[in-house]
């Protein structure tokens, strides 16, 4: 079987790509001091700034991290662990930091040498408001952490738990009001994302209903949590996650 030379030439630089990336991970292996990351200043500068930008995210300075990306640092940039800067804000529960790197573009479906997306490390920590913000950035919503659930499945556990909880006066109201607008704000944004993809069942009526019983949150009498919890439960179960 012939090959044109077009194939040859994608061939030849998927080659090169590979013994490229597998450079990186060896380089990215043997830097442990800082004086490793400072020989590497000198010898590859791009080289360098990905390193310090993983670096600034896993001490949550976020002055440097933006100060990195607008210098135009790839903001998915990775370690030896092809865990990307987003993977480690995720990990951490950097929501401030997930969202700038997000708006610099880093890729929400990225997956490390494990294959965890930083959805799966957000859904394992339960940190509902970075699930949200990866979910408006069009992470995989069928993904699933490690214990097989996606992100409705972990809403309703949540739900479940916070509802035995202020039955049995476990939790304060105010807490709790926090903690349910969590879960409220990732369920707008799966079907606001159902919406714009035109996932079934998906609908404009039920978005309007979850951001009413947001505004209600706030203002509603105690004894309306409860039944606000169930309903939310109920709701959880007519939707579905393509």
């Amino acid at each position: 079987m012939s090959h044109s030379d077009s194939e040859i030439r994608d061939h030849g630089k998927e080659k090169v790509q590979f013994k490229i990336h597998n450079i990186e991970l060896k380089a990215k292996k043997k830097i442990t001091t800082p004086r490793e990351i400072r020989r590497l200043k000198g010898k590859f500068p791009l080289f360098y700034k990905e390193i310090k930008l993983i670096q600034a995210v896993s001490v949550h300075n976020t002055d440097e991290v933006k100060r990195l990306l607008e210098s135009g640092v790839n903001p998915n940039s990775t370690d030896s662990q092809l865990r990307s800067a987003l993977h480690v804000a995720v990990s951490k529960g950097y929501v401030d930091i997930v969202k700038l790197l997000l708006d610099y573009g880093a890729d929400p479906n990225t997956r490390d040498v494990i294959l965890n997306t930083p959805l799966h490390l957000a859904a394992c920590i339960h940190n509902f408001a970075i699930i949200s913000l990866l979910i408006n950035a069009k992470a995989d919503v069928s993904c699933l952490d490690i214990h097989g659930r996606n992100p409705l499945q972990l809403a309703s556990s949540k739900l479940e738990i916070l509802q035995r909880g202020w039955r049995e006066g476990a939790i304060e109201m105010t807490k709790l009001r926090e903690e349910v607008q969590q879960v409220v704000d990732l369920l707008l944004s799966i079907l606001i994302r159902g919406i714009e993809e035109k996932i079934e069942k998906s609908n404009q009526s039920d978005v309007d209903n979850l951001q009413i019983m947001k505004l209600s949150l706030n203002s509603g009498p105690p004894e309306e949590l409860d039944d606000q919890m169930s309903k939310l439960l109920s709701d959880i179960e007519k939707f579905k996650l393509s």
